[in-house]
């Protein structure tokens, strides 16, 4: 929706600058710069609504991320606390013979 109402303000802005008597790369740098001021001011809700969406997506891959290395670490953990108790298991072993 951002997208849209941004290229609406450029065409807007360019129709009015033709009017004016701007024309070719005049007409384009003016249009450029005369719609980015004004959408700074105009479409700051839609941006930030915008944003937050796109920053809640990104929040959630990273937590399908992280939700996926930390399976991955799982087994590793498993693996690990049981490698601990086999080796205090032979500690107490080594210590009872001798």
């Amino acid at each position: 929706m951002y997208t849209g109402l941004r290229i609406l303000l450029l065409l807007g802005v360019g129709a009015l600058l033709y009017a004016t008597g701007a024309r070719g790369f005049l007409l384009v740098v003016l249009a450029f710069l005369v719609s980015g001021a004004l959408s700074l001011v105009w479409l700051d809700r839609p941006r930030a609504k915008m944003s937050q969406g796109f920053g809640n997506a990104v929040s959630r891959v990273n937590d399908k991320i992280d939700a996926a290395a930390a399976a991955e670490d799982e087994p590793l953990d498993q693996a690990s606390d049981t490698e601990a108790s086999e080796q205090e298991a032979d500690a107490e072993t080594e210590s009872r013979q001798q």
